[in-house]
């Protein structure tokens, strides 16, 4: 039986510049030399040290962003006539300086309020749909003198056209507004008074389009024409769509001869609109629209009729009165809108 020897011998190999070592491991039976070279390792070399990160470039300055004035609402006033004059504030969250910003009035009607008229007339929505900012102002005792009417603001000789002239041109000052797209809206008697302004101003005011009152008044020799539209119930127990006598309707102490169809040719000859019957007819189940287009400065006239309407031809109910509005069925402040922006100076 043979026997197994091992002979181990470990010679350690320092190769100068090349820093290598070995083991060699030899394996002997009898006198043969069976075995060479297992394994070898080069030795790591130290890692570099990292380079030091560069500085970080100081950032550019913040661009000018779009919120450089106030969003939301709120109540202010400021003196006019001798006295406070105060309106509600709405300018949408959502509004962009970088874009047109249409400034819009809605006035409320006779024994309302600016909170009234901000509750029912949805135009708050038109705004925040349609980058807008809007005003709703407070008239004197809740009424407003439009020249005609309204007590107690028309007894008492209140400058309402004065105020809300002033009002824009504040607003003007304060908000980075399109001054070529500032709108007149409104409801009754504050419809009344969106009429006279356009009459007396239609230097400020691109365009009207109101609720269920007319224009009572003569024609101010300052006038250019301006398109106007107004909305009107036929059943209105207030302002009657249509007389039936020379003597139309009684309201505050007075007979007004007028109705809505008639208030549509006024506002024709006012802006010297060809032909003698409307040239813009559109029916829908809830409503018409009649009206004339081919007018001086393209200024449009348009009555529209709410089949079943009464005097609140809004989607929402009357805060103050039992008066319904129309349920939803129309969006008259859509309507509203969709005439008025389309024009600009």
């Amino acid at each position: 039986m043979k026997k197994i020897s091992l002979l181990l011998a470990v010679i350690v190999l320092i190769a100068g510049a090349s820093g290598t070592y070995g083991y060699f491991f030899i394996y002997a039976e009898d006198d043969e030399v069976d075995s060479t070279i297992v394994e070898t390792e080069e030795e790591t070399e130290p890692e570099p040290e990292p380079e030091p990160e560069p500085e970080p470039e100081p950032e550019e300055p913040p661009g000018e962003t779009n919120d450089t004035f106030f969003r939301g609402i709120k109540d202010e006033c400021f003196e006019h006539g001798g006295m406070e004059r105060c309106w509600k504030l709405y300018v949408p969250d959502e509004t962009d300086d970088t874009q047109s910003i249409p400034l819009i009035l809605d006035i409320h009607g006779l024994e309302r309020n600016a909170d009234n008229q901000y509750e029912m007339t949805d135009m708050d929505r038109i705004a925040r749909e349609n980058n807008a900012i809007i005003i709703y102002p407070q008239g004197y005792g809740n009424s407003w003198n439009f020249g005609a009417c309204c007590d107690p603001a028309k007894e008492e000789g209140i400058d309402d056209i004065g105020f809300l002239r002033s009002l824009v041109t504040y607003q003007l000052d304060i908000f980075p507004i399109d001054s070529n797209r500032i709108y007149l809206t409104g409801w009754s008697n504050g419809c009344a008074m969106s009429q006279v302004l356009a009459n007396e101003a239609s230097d400020m005011f691109t365009a009207v389009a109101c609720m269920s009152m007319y224009f009572i008044g003569d024609k101010d020799p300052s006038y250019s024409p301006i398109p106007v539209m107004e909305i009107h119930g036929f059943f209105d127990p207030i302002a009657i769509y249509s007389h039936v006598a020379a003597t139309s309707f009684f309201f505050q102490q007075v007979f007004w001869n007028t109705g809505a169809i008639q208030n549509l040719y006024a506002w024709k000859d006012m802006n010297e609109c060809s032909g003698t019957l409307p040239d813009r007819n559109e029916e829908s189940l809830y409503y018409n629209i009649q009206g004339f287009t081919d007018c001086k400065n393209d200024a449009e006239v348009a009555l529209v009729t709410i089949h079943l309407g009464t005097h609140n031809v809004y989607a929402k109910d009357d805060p103050v009165s039992s008066e319904p509005g129309t349920q939803g069925t129309i969006d008259t402040a859509q309507i509203a809108w969709d005439f008025m922006s389309k024009h600009s100076k």
